[in-house]
């Protein structure tokens, strides 16, 4: 394969119209720019240039050669520059996948501030429940909450805080009648409860205490959904008892609309964590954002909690 440096070369010095001129140009011997002018001609079979002590000129093959060569050289060029650019300040589009609850409870909150300070990064959000893979589906970063970190095939799993779920419901679904003072008390009552909890037609909620006991719940729950949402809007209104998480539900008992049923017992926590290729080679504007994530989103999680104001 032709060494495509021998266009730059033979470009440059046509360019600055010498060798001499060519070399104090480009910083490159003027013997090494003669020497591969002359390899590329032999290689061409052909003359490139008339060659005087006083004049250098391009003969009907240079100049032919020449209007092709010149234009492939700039743009090269300019595409190392885009890179360079990029890679001067954050600039360019970084591309984030975080579950909806998430968009919603945290990265609204945060990113208006980011972009603010980086008026050249383009933010693309994926806010969606299914499992995203982030090399296939070339995402810079992700956010994600799971009882555990799984094997991140290689990525950095950079650990934020942690979030749980907890039961709630509307004083009215209670009426005159008391609170339940234990999980196993939850079997008797209406539940609200998510697809991937439901086993036939019941589900299980695995509860665990502040002093570390945990029990099992067999319900048969009223209504069954993915969208954590629909279940919120069931619990303020009165329809049974949930198991939320934390963010989604703290404006909720701030106003009132839910209360915090069983407040001892919750599901084991979630690590809420950002997965992103090792950072060699990592624009700025993808770092940036990572850093800006780790700055805020601690702060973020802890005003998520029940009775943390939440601005």
């Amino acid at each position: 394969m032709d060494d495509y440096n021998d266009l730059v070369f033979f470009e440059a010095v046509v360019r600055h119209n010498g060798f001499s001129a060519a070399a104090r140009a480009t910083g490159i011997e003027k013997t090494r720019l003669s020497r591969r002018v002359a390899e590329l001609e032999q290689r061409l079979g052909v003359r490139l240039l008339h060659r005087s002590t006083r004049r250098l000129a391009l003969t009907e093959a240079g100049e032919r050669f020449y209007s092709r060569c010149a234009p492939a050289v700039e743009s090269a060029q300019a595409a190392f520059d885009s890179v360079a650019e990029l890679r001067a300040e954050p600039a360019g589009t970084v591309r984030l996948c975080c579950p909806v609850v998430m968009a919603q409870s945290y990265l609204a909150a945060i990113l208006p501030s980011y972009l603010a300070l980086h008026p050249k990064v383009k933010v693309f959000v994926e806010a969606t429940d299914r499992r995203v893979n982030l090399i296939e589906e070339r995402f810079d970063l992700a956010l994600r909450a799971a009882t555990r970190v799984e094997d991140t095939g290689g990525l950095v799993a950079q650990n934020l805080g942690s979030a749980r779920r907890i039961l709630v419901a509307s004083a009215a679904f209670f009426g005159k009648g008391s609170l339940p003072t234990h999980p196993s008390e939850l079997e008797a009552l209406e539940t609200l409860s998510e697809i991937n909890a439901l086993h036939n037609d019941h589900a299980q909620w695995e509860l665990i205490h502040d002093g570390g006991e945990g029990v099992l719940v067999n319900l048969a729950p009223r209504l069954v959904s993915s969208d954590l949402r629909v279940q919120l809007e069931a619990a303020v209104h009165g329809l049974g008892i949930a198991l939320l998480p934390e963010p989604i539900t703290s404006l909720a008992l701030e106003q009132g609309q839910l209360i915090h049923v069983l407040p001892h017992w919750s599901a084991q926590a979630h690590l809420i964590h950002l997965l992103y290729p090792r950072p060699r080679g990592m624009l700025p504007s993808v770092r940036s954002l990572i850093d800006h994530l780790k700055i805020h989103m601690p702060a973020r999680i802890q005003q998520s909690r029940p009775g943390n104001e939440t601005p």
